[in-house]
Protein backbone atom coordinates (compact mmCIF):
# COMPACT_ATOMS: atom_id res chain seq x y z
CA UNK A 1 0.00 0.00 0.00
CA UNK A 2 2.74 2.01 1.14
CA UNK A 3 4.65 2.02 -2.43
CA UNK A 4 1.58 2.25 -4.56
CA UNK A 5 1.26 5.53 -2.56
CA UNK A 6 4.48 6.37 -3.47
CA UNK A 7 3.83 5.47 -6.84
CA UNK A 8 0.75 7.90 -7.44
CA UNK A 9 2.56 10.70 -5.78
CA UNK A 10 5.27 10.58 -8.26
CA UNK A 11 3.01 10.36 -11.18
CA UNK A 12 1.28 13.55 -9.99
CA UNK A 13 4.56 15.60 -9.37
CA UNK A 14 5.62 14.41 -12.83
CA UNK A 15 2.29 16.17 -14.11
CA UNK A 16 2.33 19.14 -11.83
CA UNK A 17 5.67 19.60 -13.13
CA UNK A 18 5.14 19.06 -16.82
CA UNK A 19 1.94 21.39 -16.74
CA UNK A 20 4.13 24.11 -14.54
CA UNK A 21 6.41 23.80 -17.63
CA UNK A 22 3.81 24.27 -20.69
CA UNK A 23 2.25 27.15 -18.64
CA UNK A 24 5.69 29.16 -18.42
CA UNK A 25 7.02 28.03 -21.90
CA UNK A 26 3.50 28.77 -23.54
CA UNK A 27 3.78 25.29 -24.90
CA UNK A 28 -0.60 25.17 -26.30
CA UNK A 29 -0.10 21.70 -27.90
CA UNK A 30 1.41 18.44 -28.37
CA UNK A 31 4.33 18.13 -31.16
CA UNK A 32 2.73 14.65 -32.10
CA UNK A 33 4.96 14.11 -35.14
CA UNK A 34 7.79 13.88 -32.84
CA UNK A 35 6.29 11.59 -30.27
CA UNK A 36 5.59 9.57 -32.95
CA UNK A 37 8.78 9.61 -34.37
CA UNK A 38 10.25 8.67 -31.31
CA UNK A 39 8.35 5.79 -30.13
CA UNK A 40 8.37 4.65 -33.29
CA UNK A 41 11.74 5.28 -34.02
CA UNK A 42 12.79 3.51 -30.93
CA UNK A 43 10.33 0.78 -31.58
CA UNK A 44 12.31 0.41 -34.88
CA UNK A 45 15.68 0.09 -33.92
CA UNK A 46 14.89 -1.77 -31.38
CA UNK A 47 13.45 -4.78 -33.68
CA UNK A 48 16.41 -3.92 -36.27
CA UNK A 49 19.08 -4.54 -33.11
CA UNK A 50 17.11 -7.48 -31.51
CA UNK A 51 14.33 -9.43 -32.79
CA UNK A 52 10.88 -9.19 -33.17
CA UNK A 53 9.24 -11.58 -31.13
CA UNK A 54 10.80 -11.05 -28.00
CA UNK A 55 10.36 -6.75 -29.12
CA UNK A 56 7.06 -7.76 -29.35
CA UNK A 57 6.63 -9.90 -26.14
CA UNK A 58 8.23 -7.55 -23.85
CA UNK A 59 5.83 -5.02 -25.22
CA UNK A 60 2.89 -6.84 -24.04
CA UNK A 61 4.10 -7.58 -20.84
CA UNK A 62 4.82 -3.86 -20.12
CA UNK A 63 1.72 -3.45 -18.20
CA UNK A 64 1.88 -6.30 -15.84
CA UNK A 65 5.86 -4.83 -15.12
CA UNK A 66 4.18 -1.78 -13.10
CA UNK A 67 1.94 -4.00 -10.83
CA UNK A 68 4.07 -4.58 -7.78
CA UNK A 69 5.33 -8.48 -7.30
CA UNK A 70 3.76 -10.67 -4.91
CA UNK A 71 6.63 -11.82 -2.29
CA UNK A 72 6.74 -15.84 -2.79
CA UNK A 73 4.64 -16.65 -0.03
CA UNK A 74 4.13 -20.09 1.93
CA UNK A 75 1.23 -21.66 -0.35
CA UNK A 76 3.46 -24.34 -1.59
CA UNK A 77 4.55 -25.81 1.76
CA UNK A 78 2.40 -27.60 2.65
CA UNK A 79 1.76 -29.80 -0.56
CA UNK A 80 5.39 -30.57 -0.72
CA UNK A 81 5.82 -31.42 3.11
CA UNK A 82 3.31 -33.84 1.77
CA UNK A 83 5.43 -35.02 -1.26
CA UNK A 84 8.11 -35.21 1.37
CA UNK A 85 6.32 -37.13 3.82
CA UNK A 86 5.15 -40.09 1.22
CA UNK A 87 8.62 -40.34 -0.49
CA UNK A 88 9.98 -40.91 2.57
CA UNK A 89 7.99 -43.36 3.35
CA UNK A 90 8.13 -45.21 0.01
CA UNK A 91 4.94 -44.01 -1.31
CA UNK A 92 6.21 -43.14 -5.10
CA UNK A 93 2.71 -43.12 -6.62
CA UNK A 94 1.00 -40.75 -3.79
CA UNK A 95 3.85 -38.34 -3.71
CA UNK A 96 3.29 -37.67 -7.33
CA UNK A 97 -0.18 -37.24 -6.76
CA UNK A 98 0.71 -34.80 -3.97
CA UNK A 99 3.09 -32.75 -6.03
CA UNK A 100 0.30 -32.14 -8.81
CA UNK A 101 -0.84 -29.49 -5.88
CA UNK A 102 2.27 -27.29 -6.01
CA UNK A 103 1.58 -23.96 -7.70
CA UNK A 104 4.76 -23.17 -8.49
CA UNK A 105 5.87 -24.05 -11.82
CA UNK A 106 9.55 -24.35 -11.02
CA UNK A 107 8.83 -26.42 -7.42
CA UNK A 108 6.75 -28.88 -8.82
CA UNK A 109 8.37 -29.64 -11.64
CA UNK A 110 11.61 -30.13 -9.59
CA UNK A 111 9.14 -31.90 -7.59
CA UNK A 112 8.72 -34.38 -10.14
CA UNK A 113 11.88 -34.58 -11.30
CA UNK A 114 13.27 -35.40 -7.38
CA UNK A 115 10.40 -38.47 -7.40
CA UNK A 116 11.76 -40.02 -10.99
CA UNK A 117 15.02 -42.14 -10.91
CA UNK A 118 17.79 -39.59 -11.76
CA UNK A 119 20.94 -39.37 -9.91
CA UNK A 120 21.44 -36.41 -8.12
CA UNK A 121 24.60 -35.05 -10.74
CA UNK A 122 21.57 -35.18 -13.48
CA UNK A 123 19.46 -33.52 -11.12
CA UNK A 124 21.19 -30.63 -10.20
CA UNK A 125 22.36 -30.06 -14.05
CA UNK A 126 18.14 -29.84 -15.13
CA UNK A 127 17.47 -27.42 -12.51
CA UNK A 128 20.63 -24.93 -13.11
CA UNK A 129 19.88 -25.27 -16.64
CA UNK A 130 15.90 -24.25 -15.67
CA UNK A 131 17.57 -21.45 -13.99
CA UNK A 132 19.54 -20.35 -16.43
CA UNK A 133 17.01 -19.86 -19.30
CA UNK A 134 15.13 -17.64 -16.61
CA UNK A 135 17.60 -15.55 -16.52
CA UNK A 136 18.71 -15.54 -19.97
CA UNK A 137 15.54 -14.36 -20.75
CA UNK A 138 15.44 -11.72 -17.75
CA UNK A 139 18.58 -10.04 -19.24
CA UNK A 140 17.24 -10.19 -22.69
CA UNK A 141 14.36 -7.67 -21.54
CA UNK A 142 17.14 -5.65 -19.52
CA UNK A 143 18.74 -5.75 -22.67
CA UNK A 144 15.96 -4.68 -24.84
CA UNK A 145 15.18 -1.64 -22.54
CA UNK A 146 18.36 -0.38 -22.26
CA UNK A 147 18.31 -0.30 -25.65
CA UNK A 148 15.18 1.44 -26.05
CA UNK A 149 16.73 3.88 -23.44
CA UNK A 150 19.31 4.90 -25.62
CA UNK A 151 17.69 5.34 -28.97
CA UNK A 152 14.84 7.24 -27.68
CA UNK A 153 17.28 10.60 -26.64
CA UNK A 154 18.42 10.00 -30.26
CA UNK A 155 15.76 9.87 -32.15
CA UNK A 156 14.08 12.89 -30.31
CA UNK A 157 17.06 14.83 -30.87
CA UNK A 158 16.59 13.62 -34.93
CA UNK A 159 13.10 14.60 -34.69
CA UNK A 160 14.13 18.53 -33.32
CA UNK A 161 16.74 18.73 -36.41
CA UNK A 162 13.82 17.93 -38.82
CA UNK A 163 11.50 20.65 -36.86
CA UNK A 164 14.89 22.98 -37.24
CA UNK A 165 15.11 22.15 -41.31
CA UNK A 166 11.84 22.83 -42.00
CA UNK A 167 11.66 25.98 -39.90
CA UNK A 168 14.83 27.44 -41.36
CA UNK A 169 13.11 26.25 -44.48
CA UNK A 170 10.35 29.05 -43.99
CA UNK A 171 12.33 31.22 -42.10
CA UNK A 172 12.13 34.07 -45.11
CA UNK A 173 8.41 34.08 -45.27
CA UNK A 174 7.31 34.03 -41.42
CA UNK A 175 7.49 36.14 -38.60
CA UNK A 176 8.97 36.19 -35.26
CA UNK A 177 5.90 34.90 -33.53
CA UNK A 178 5.91 31.94 -35.99
CA UNK A 179 9.77 31.37 -35.60
CA UNK A 180 9.36 31.12 -31.09
CA UNK A 181 6.01 29.06 -31.91
CA UNK A 182 8.15 26.26 -34.21
CA UNK A 183 11.03 26.62 -32.26
CA UNK A 184 9.31 25.52 -28.90
CA UNK A 185 7.60 22.98 -31.25
CA UNK A 186 10.83 21.38 -32.81
CA UNK A 187 11.92 21.00 -28.74
CA UNK A 188 9.38 19.27 -27.57
CA UNK A 189 10.54 16.18 -29.40
CA UNK A 190 14.00 16.34 -27.36
CA UNK A 191 11.74 16.54 -24.61
CA UNK A 192 9.80 13.36 -25.42
CA UNK A 193 12.95 11.24 -26.13
CA UNK A 194 14.30 12.07 -22.97
CA UNK A 195 11.00 11.66 -20.98
CA UNK A 196 10.94 8.32 -22.54
CA UNK A 197 14.39 7.42 -21.47
CA UNK A 198 14.30 8.59 -17.76
CA UNK A 199 10.75 8.20 -16.97
CA UNK A 200 10.51 4.66 -18.49
CA UNK A 201 12.74 2.59 -20.23
CA UNK A 202 15.49 2.57 -17.77
CA UNK A 203 13.24 2.94 -14.18
CA UNK A 204 11.80 -0.13 -15.86
CA UNK A 205 14.76 -1.84 -17.05
CA UNK A 206 15.57 -1.46 -12.94
CA UNK A 207 12.28 -2.98 -12.32
CA UNK A 208 13.42 -6.39 -14.45
CA UNK A 209 16.90 -5.98 -13.15
CA UNK A 210 15.59 -6.09 -8.94
CA UNK A 211 12.80 -8.50 -9.79
CA UNK A 212 15.35 -11.10 -11.53
CA UNK A 213 17.24 -11.20 -8.88
CA UNK A 214 14.86 -11.72 -6.12
CA UNK A 215 13.35 -14.66 -8.36
CA UNK A 216 16.75 -16.11 -8.85
CA UNK A 217 17.50 -16.34 -5.43
CA UNK A 218 14.30 -17.56 -4.41
CA UNK A 219 14.87 -20.36 -7.24
CA UNK A 220 18.61 -20.45 -5.80
CA UNK A 221 16.38 -21.92 -2.18
CA UNK A 222 13.50 -24.04 -4.48
CA UNK A 223 17.03 -25.94 -5.50
CA UNK A 224 18.29 -26.79 -2.29
CA UNK A 225 14.80 -27.65 -1.09
CA UNK A 226 14.11 -30.07 -3.79
CA UNK A 227 17.84 -31.39 -3.49
CA UNK A 228 16.70 -31.95 0.08
CA UNK A 229 13.79 -33.78 -0.85
CA UNK A 230 15.76 -36.27 -3.26
CA UNK A 231 18.40 -37.45 -0.94
CA UNK A 232 14.87 -38.56 1.24
CA UNK A 233 16.04 -36.02 4.41
CA UNK A 234 13.10 -35.95 7.34
CA UNK A 235 10.50 -33.55 6.66
CA UNK A 236 10.64 -31.92 9.61
CA UNK A 237 13.97 -31.07 8.72
CA UNK A 238 12.91 -30.13 5.20
CA UNK A 239 10.07 -28.05 7.04
CA UNK A 240 12.61 -25.89 9.28
CA UNK A 241 14.92 -25.05 6.24
CA UNK A 242 11.95 -23.37 4.21
CA UNK A 243 10.76 -21.75 7.30
CA UNK A 244 13.94 -19.93 8.30
CA UNK A 245 15.04 -19.23 4.75
CA UNK A 246 11.71 -17.82 4.09
CA UNK A 247 11.54 -14.08 5.06
CA UNK A 248 8.53 -13.55 7.99
CA UNK A 249 5.93 -16.05 7.12
CA UNK A 250 2.62 -14.67 8.08
CA UNK A 251 1.03 -17.74 10.47
CA UNK A 252 -2.22 -17.26 9.13
CA UNK A 253 -0.81 -19.00 5.76
CA UNK A 254 -0.43 -22.99 5.75
CA UNK A 255 2.98 -23.75 6.04
CA UNK A 256 3.86 -21.24 8.51
CA UNK A 257 3.79 -22.99 11.73
CA UNK A 258 5.92 -26.09 9.84
CA UNK A 259 8.60 -25.69 12.36
CA UNK A 260 6.18 -26.37 15.38
CA UNK A 261 5.88 -30.01 14.34
CA UNK A 262 6.39 -32.90 16.56
CA UNK A 263 9.21 -34.84 15.32
CA UNK A 264 7.68 -38.05 16.37
CA UNK A 265 4.65 -36.91 14.86
CA UNK A 266 6.63 -37.57 11.43
CA UNK A 267 6.94 -40.79 10.51
CA UNK A 268 10.32 -41.77 9.81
Amino acid sequence: MRRKLYFGLSILGALAIAVLLSLKIGLAGINLPGLILVLGGTFLASIIGHSPRPVIDLLRRVPRLFKEQEEPGTDDYKPFMNVADRYRRGDIRGAEQAAQAIKDPFLRGGTRLALDPHNGEELGRMLQWRMRQQKERDNRDIRILRTMATFAPAFGMLGTLLGLVSLLGDLGQSGMEYIGVAMGFALMSTLYGLLAANLLFRPLALKVEDRSRRQLLHMNFLVDTIMMLYERQHPVLIGEFMNSVQPGPDPKLPGAKLHSLPLQGMRA
